[in-house]
């Protein structure tokens, strides 16, 4: 019945498999709630059903054969039309005429059920090399035991896929990469449960990887995987790299080397990885460049190869992943992708620790320079699920960086399906003040600054749903970094933000919207939110304090600042809750005294509350106010003034309270709801504008 159903879904959608739009068709087979096979379905070539019980798919001058009995369905989904992962996952490993390779020191003991002219398996000391000329030994298990201090294994000829059971295997190669599949063939990698297996290379390493690919590589079973290297990648498929299961660890501390490399996708779908990149990166000053040199880096995690014309995503949909570039990787990177970056799920932990530099002079003399990054796209970066934490303590360091565009959510989703955190505590690597104010102002002048920004994004910024908060710990500079920058226009469609910086908490280069959620700013050293074109607020709450302005619209030049919707509560220091700007939109505000941080209250006419409001001093990241770090000081002095406006500000007269008290109800950075005010002492008096 399965075997029916399966093809009827298949003849189902046979003809309708092309490419259309900016999206693709896949193929997908599925069991147990996991995607177990997935190609391009323009690779996919036939389906073939054996009396065994099996069906085979032929793609791609490659298959992948699995029992009926273990796939649950057949479907076609529409995905990213860059995506060329191929996924491979027989987590189920059929022992029967499994070939055995045990290591003892430099003996190697081989058991081969297979006819020699079909799997030719050869040794030499502690080296093994298989050549495979059968082509219906399709995902052949070869089981590795066994420990040599001077082993490996070479795939030198392979006609289909193979399985490598890795059950308790320790190798340590001289010369070359200890398992090395050199030919274009995808490889399981299963991890015998209750295992250890290491895998290293000693001396030199002339192959590109201590465990290299030609095809693709998928980890899976529930064993343990130690990968480290010193002088080469440490895991790396060429046609792609795909983590199920397992605790797998890869440590590499080769200089520019890479923890996992694959010129196509990453995947990330269960399990536990753990990276650590500890070389450091090269300087390139032979070529002559835009700005004189080329960096190449030490890197966590890396896809795609823009020289050879390779696009890989780094996709990351269940597991904990763990990426660590500690103080001696100077410009290191945890992830990053010559295409897109997307997260659906899991727990992703990403921490950099060296300090960026300058190259090629200093002040305004300095052409270039590097800093770390945790997070690091060519292209775009989504966040559709999971929870991530970024902490980059080096100087100049960033959280999260692209080239492209960033999204976060999606509008009317679940706000509890994210979590992103991110936080920086360097210095600015050039701290140059380009001059036009206390903390900042004019950045016409084209030279390296390495400010450290938890958000950098080049082109757009989409805020739809989610929880993110961006911490910049730095307690002075000038100039310093922002905690959210987009370099075009930022949209904030839902979704809980909060931003805390030393710098502009929030910057738009060409225009800022705001239409829902939740938008908490501050800025300690100069503007909470900072938009050097037009900005528009149509709705969500929003509550700014900045050291030297609440909200700058830059109404000074020729920048047009709306307001038609939207709970808005601003206070500035030396210039004001904001810049003073010609307020258009229907929605009228008021502006009221409010002195130290006691409790406002607001009544319109009728003696309804419109706001009850703690003008709390924010410690630490600010998220929450139990919190406590020295780094996040309140503003020094300054105004007093808070503008409020809310659809329910009126024309007409309001008075307010600036020694309120709250009972109940509930408070988010200091606005309440549902609460009770108790007031006393007398009230002022305030007009709408």
């Amino acid at each position: 019945m399965k075997r029916t159903m399966i093809m009827i879904v298949l003849l189902a959608f046979v003809g309708s498999l092309t490419a259309f739009g900016q999206q693709q068709r896949v193929a997908r087979v599925h069991y147990a709630g996991n995607i177990i096979f997935q190609t391009p379905a323009h690779t996919l070539d036939s389906i073939k059903y054996t009396n065994d019980n099996y069906l085979t798919f032929y793609y791609s001058d490659a298959t992948w054969s699995r029992q009926v009995a273990m796939m649950d369905s057949l479907t076609f989904a529409m995905t990213d039309e860059g995506d060329t992962t191929i996924i491979t996952d027989t987590t189920v490993v059929d022992t029967v005429g499994m070939v055995n390779i045990v290591w003892n020191g430099t003996t190697v003991t081989v058991t081969n059920p297979h006819p020699s002219d079909s799997i030719n398996i050869t040794t030499n000391g502690g080296h093994v090399t298989v050549k495979s000329n059968c082509t219906t030994c399709g995902n052949t298990v070869y089981n590795l035991s066994g420990n040599s201090t001077d082993g490996n294994i070479l795939f030198s000829k392979l006609s289909t896929p193979v399985i490598l059971r890795l059950d308790g295997v320790e190798l340590t190669s001289v010369g070359s990469a200890a398992i090395n599949i050199d030919k274009n063939q995808n490889a399981v990698i299963h991890l015998v449960e209750g295992t250890t297996n290491t895998l290293a290379d000693a001396d030199s390493n002339e192959d590109k990887a201590v465990f290299y690919g030609k095809g693709s590589l998928t980890v899976q079973g529930s064993g343990e995987l130690s990968i480290i290297s010193a002088y080469a990648n440490g895991l790396q498929g060429k046609r792609g790299v795909v983590i199920n299961q397992g605790n797998t660890s890869v440590t590499v501390t080769g200089n520019t080397k890479k923890g996992i490399k694959t010129d196509q996708h990453f995947y990330m779908n269960g399990g536990n990885l753990n990276v650590v990149a500890s070389g450091t990166l090269e300087i390139d000053t032979a070529e002559t460049y835009e700005t004189g040199y080329d960096f190449s880096y030490c890197t966590g995690i890396k896809t795609g190869d823009a020289d050879e014309g390779t696009v890989g995503n780094i996709v990351i949909n269940g597991g904990n992943l763990s990426v660590d570039c500690p103080a001696s990787n100077r410009g290191g990177r945890c992830l990053s992708s010559d295409y897109d970056i997307i997260f659906n799920g899991g727990y992703t932990t990403l921490t950099t620790a060296g300090a960026g530099a300058c190259v090629g002079g200093t002040g305004r003399n300095a052409v270039d320079g590097y800093a770390c990054t945790c997070v690091s796209a060519d292209s775009n970066i989504f966040i559709n699920g999971g929870r991530i934490d970024a902490r980059s303590t080096g100087l100049g360091g960033r959280g999260i960086k692209a080239d492209g565009k960033l999204v976060v959510g999606s509008i009317g989703a679940d706000d509890d399906l994210i979590y992103v955190y991110i936080q920086t505590s360097g210095n600015a690597v050039n701290p140059v003040s380009s001059g036009g104010g206390p903390w900042g102002g004019s950045s016409s002048d084209d030279y390296f600054k390495g400010l450290p920004k938890c958000i950098k994004i080049e082109g757009n910024i989409y805020f739809n749903s989610g929880h993110v908060g961006a911490y910049c710990s730095q307690t002075s500079g000038d100039p310093n970094g922002e905690a959210i920058e987009s370099k075009d226009s930022l949209f904030i469609n839902g979704g809980i933000i909060e931003a805390n910086a030393f710098d502009d908490a929030l910057n738009a280069a060409n225009y800022l919207e705001i239409n829902d959620g939740k938008l908490w700013c501050y800025s300690r050293g100069n503007d909470a939110i900072d938009c050097n074109g037009n900005t528009n607020i149509h709705g969500g709450l929003i509550i700014v304090k900045g050291n030297e302005v609440g909200i700058d619209a830059a109404t000074d030049a020729g920048g047009r600042f709306s307001i038609d919707g939207g709970i808005i509560i601003t206070q500035g220091g030396r210039m004001g809750a904001w810049d003073n700007p010609n307020v258009s939109g229907y929605q009228r505000y008021l502006q009221v005294n409010n002195t130290g941080t006691n409790g406002l209250c607001i009544k319109n006419s009728a003696g309804d509350v419109i706001l009850m409001y703690l003008n709390t001093a924010p410690t630490g990241s600010g998220f929450t106010e139990d919190y406590s770090d020295p780094g996040a000081k309140p503003p020094p002095g300054g105004s007093s003034v808070i503008v409020f406006s809310s659809p329910d500000v009126v024309s007409g007269t309001y008075q307010y309270w600036t020694t309120a008290t709250f009972s109940g109800g509930s408070s988010w950075h200091g606005y309440y709801i549902g609460s009770t005010p108790t007031t006393s002492g007398s009230s002022q008096s305030t007009n709408a504008r």
